[in-house]
């Protein structure tokens, strides 16, 4: 029990400090004047993966383990629209990254406050509350930059080096409690600050230079992909003047790392380096912010939403007032107001047939008002408009089970299967779909494997013992779930952190 005590002190005593989850972190370091804007920075030589104590393998069970401690601590966005958005983002960015090459995962958190964080296997959270705040596509951009650079960089894997020595939900455990500023279940505030002061020095040092090298690789590739340099410091320093000039509620960044003048000013003058040239805001941008706006409002008050968005869809450039009426339409779906919804959308859908998000609201609209043969035509059509679309597919999917055509389903389900890293929402469609079509065996294991994707592993374990129970001793489907089965019980078994 003292190894893993002794372990888990040291782990924090890294990970704590080096502090990659916040966006704006105590940091400072100096430009080189001699420094040119096309040039790429010449960063210290830290190493690949094979120099490193956790091998990628090790990291990818991590990175796998640390999204089901998220998702059982804090509720992430099942809508996947959104969702497409911040990976289609990211994926700009990292383009242009110092690991082009590499593939990155961005998800979406339900939560209003202003943040982002990076996890194991390039694993990269940002909230709700972030988007809404970036006032531009480009502000967005400039926090997806900087938690790339943290990954690029391999600031985390220098952090948990210790972690191949844990057991992998433990490691999960702590590293997603970490990032979200949340407590584990036995392990108190004590266990987590026992750092000796000599050490918490050296550890902040060690911060800053970590957040020193994020933000660098973050400007030069936030250039790189087309974005404006220049709206990391603006965003920074808006959040910061907002605080203390206005009077406004901190955000939870700036509560335990507040931003220096000097962060501000350096990511500047790194800027300014870079040629000006005005950067648009994409349609997509607004729309998300649209929507993600008319979720959070209070089901009660979307009266005063609807009647707000009135307003803002007369003023404005003709993308913008789109953009409000959309968010009008929405409002009205959720006031379940579907014909003056479908009016709207309909309207919208024919004047951008190139815009899916009109088209995707338009037939939730009919679904939700019980027109579903509407909605699957409209679906269909967004099939054949939009092929590349995971949302549209599922979606699609998700209509298509409700109206009884699971076979219809499934083509679509294992077509994302087949794309893409399964989510819950997907396991829960699967084994919606399998028990439709008559196949208890495979709708227990899907079932299984939402629970276990939502770090549910007993509930888990409950599936599969019921989907042994329906294999009728078919010995090649009972090997399969007992294997799975006793993997499950073996984390469980996993020594804990205390």
């Amino acid at each position: 029990m003292n190894k893993y005590h002794n372990i888990m002190r040291r782990f924090l005593t890294v990970l704590i400090a080096s502090s990659f989850t916040c966006i704006i972190a105590s940091s400072a370091f100096v430009w080189s004047k001699n420094s040119q804007a096309n040039d790429r920075i010449k960063l210290p030589d830290i190493g690949n993966t094979s120099n490193i104590i956790i091998s990628g393998e090790l990291e990818k069970k991590l990175g796998k383990a640390f999204l089901r401690s998220i998702r059982l601590r804090v509720p992430l966005s099942n809508d996947q629209e959104i969702n497409d958005y911040a990976q289609q983002l990211g994926d700009r960015v990292a383009k242009f990254s110092e690991q082009p090459d590499r593939q990155f995962n961005f998800f979406v958190v339900q939560d209003d406050r202003i943040n982002a964080f990076a996890g194991p296997d390039a694993n990269i959270g940002l909230n709700t509350g972030l988007i809404l705040a970036a006032e531009s596509e480009s502000e967005l951009a400039s926090v997806v930059a900087h938690e790339i650079g943290h990954v690029t960089q391999q600031h985390l894997q220098r952090a948990i080096e210790s972690a191949s020595q844990m057991s992998m939900p433990s490691a999960a455990a702590m590293l997603a409690a970490v990032v979200l500023g949340v407590t584990v279940p036995g392990v108190g505030p004590a266990a987590v600050l026992a750092v000796q002061a000599g050490q918490v020095q050296q550890q902040i040092n060690f911060t800053r230079s970590h957040e020193a090298e994020a933000d660098r690789v973050g400007v030069q590739n936030l250039a790189a992909a087309g974005f404006d340099p220049r709206s990391m410091p603006i965003f920074f320093g808006r959040l910061q003047t907002a605080t203390t000039q206005y009077g406004q509620k901190i955000p939870e960044i700036l509560l335990t790392h507040p931003a220096p003048a000097s962060r501000i000013s350096d990511t500047a003058a790194r800027a300014e380096k870079f040629p000006y040239k005005q950067v648009e805001d994409s349609q997509d941008f607004r729309l998300i912010r649209m929507k993600i706006r008319v979720n959070k409002h209070p089901q009660n008050l979307t009266g005063e939403l609807i009647n707000a968005l009135k307003d803002e869809s007369t003023q404005g450039i003709t993308k913008i007032k789109e953009a409000a009426r959309y968010g009008l339409a929405l409002a009205l779906m959720k006031d379940r107001q579907f014909e003056k919804a479908r009016d709207i959308l309909s309207t919208l859908t024919e004047q951008n047939p190139t815009q899916l998000h009109y088209l995707t609201a338009l037939a939730l609209n009919e679904y939700r008002d019980n027109k579903p043969q509407q909605s699957l035509a409209l679906l269909d059509q967004g099939k054949q408009r939009f092929p590349q679309s995971r949302a549209v597919n599922l979606l699609y999917a998700m209509v298509l089970l409700h109206n009884g055509k699971p076979q219809q389903a499934l083509t679509n389900l294992n077509e994302d299967l087949q794309n893409y890293e399964p989510t819950p929402n997907v396991y829960d469609l699967l084994s919606i779909a399998y028990g439709q079509v008559n196949n208890p065996v495979r709708g227990f294991q899907y079932k299984a494997e939402y629970f276990y994707s939502l770090g549910l592993t007993k509930d888990a374990i409950i599936q599969l013992e019921q989907a042994l129970r329906a294999a009728n001793n078919n010995f090649y489907l009972s090997s399969q779930i007992e294997n799975r089965i006793n993997q499950l019980q073996a984390e469980l078994r996993a020594p804990k952190l205390l």
